[in-house]
């Protein structure tokens, strides 16, 4: 049996432990759990930086991305160009990618069509490092037949998309005679008082729930033809009479050169006399221009359409297709 003496519970234990071993284990936790801390430091970085910055990520895309058609397409007179707005964000972990694209495709909204919807344009766009972007496109790039215009836009794997109503091609034109009716000549002083309006075609008309033509804002070209015949004034004439030709010769003693384009209109005289200006409503045409003889006149208008695919020639009248013109006296008579 091995003595108390054979025992050595101190020198060789101490001997056999060294504390540098526990040192480097612990040294070695300390370092891995500072890379760790580094490692999670700089994930957070990036997610950080990538929510922060649009250009930071490791991949180019969006997060979401939004359109807006400007609220007053297709409602301001003056306006010639078809505007909207984007507005992007970046993608998780990703930046923003600053290249789009976008498709305008017009649905007709004449009830005479029955075709397929029309591609109207297509293009690309770019984005500021804020994610917004706009585009403005002319009419007369766009614009194919009366109807809705929708648009998409894409970006990445986003999409979104709006759409517009445009009604901006006319099919006739008539002049509202202010002021006759039938009963009474007009007075060569006084000028014919016209108001002018320009109508599409049959339209859907969402609006109403109605098939109807509507008055519009169109850009159009063409002439106003001003004929004569000698005739007296005949009382007590319904609007047959005034509406039909009957018996009367007609002859061309003025032709008229015009364009109206949103609120503009403009008239060139055979004379060389010039009228032009915003508003023009009500336009006054100058018997001094063609008055000759007291008789009937009449007015008829041609016209192309500027903007759409449609260039055949359209035509209008005045409202009562024939009126009487003459010098009057106080009680509104003839004189001459």
């Amino acid at each position: 049996m091995q003595s108390e003496e054979d025992w050595d519970d101190g020198e060789d234990w101490d001997d056999d432990y060294d504390d540098s071993d526990s040192s480097s284990i612990l040294d070695m936790e300390l370092a891995t759990k500072m890379k760790l801390a580094g490692a999670v430091g700089i994930a957070l970085l990036i997610i950080l930086s990538s929510t922060i910055f649009t250009n930071f990520g490791f991949y180019s895309g969006a997060g979401s991305i939004s359109v807006l058609i400007d609220v007053n397409e297709g409602k301001d007179a003056s306006d010639n160009t078809f505007t909207f707005n984007i507005l992007a964000t970046s993608p998780a972990f990703g930046s923003l990618e600053k290249e789009g694209k976008y498709t305008i495709v017009n649905v007709p909204n004449s009830v005479e069509y029955s075709g397929s919807p029309i591609s109207a344009h297509s293009g690309t766009f770019s984005l500021n490092d804020d994610g917004r972007g706009s585009v403005s496109i002319a009419y007369s790039d766009l614009f194919k037949m009366n109807g809705n215009y929708n648009l998409q836009v894409e970006l990445g794997s986003q999409k979104a998309s709006d759409s517009v109503i445009l009604n901006k091609f006319s099919e006739s034109a008539v002049a509202d005679l202010v002021q006759f009716d039938g009963s009474k000549p007009l007075d060569r002083d006084d000028g014919v008082i016209t108001n002018m309006h320009f109508s599409s075609e049959i339209i859907d008309d969402p609006d109403s729930n109605l098939d109807k033509s509507i008055i519009i804002i169109p850009s159009v070209t063409g002439t106003i033809t001003i004929y004569f015949s000698e005739e007296l004034f005949e009382e007590d004439e319904d609007e047959n009479y005034w509406d039909s030709d009957n018996d009367r010769s007609p002859e061309v003693v003025e032709t008229i050169q015009f364009s109206y384009f949103g609120d503009q209109m403009s008239v060139v005289y055979e004379s060389g006399t010039v009228e032009e200006g915003p508003n023009f409503n009500p336009f006054i045409f100058d018997t001094s221009e063609f008055y000759g003889n007291s008789g009937d006149y009449a007015i008829v208008i041609e016209f192309t359409n500027d903007l759409g695919s449609d260039d055949s020639v359209k035509q209008g009248q005045s409202n009562w297709k024939w009126f009487h013109i003459c010098n009057t006296n106080s009680d509104g008579s003839c004189s001459d």
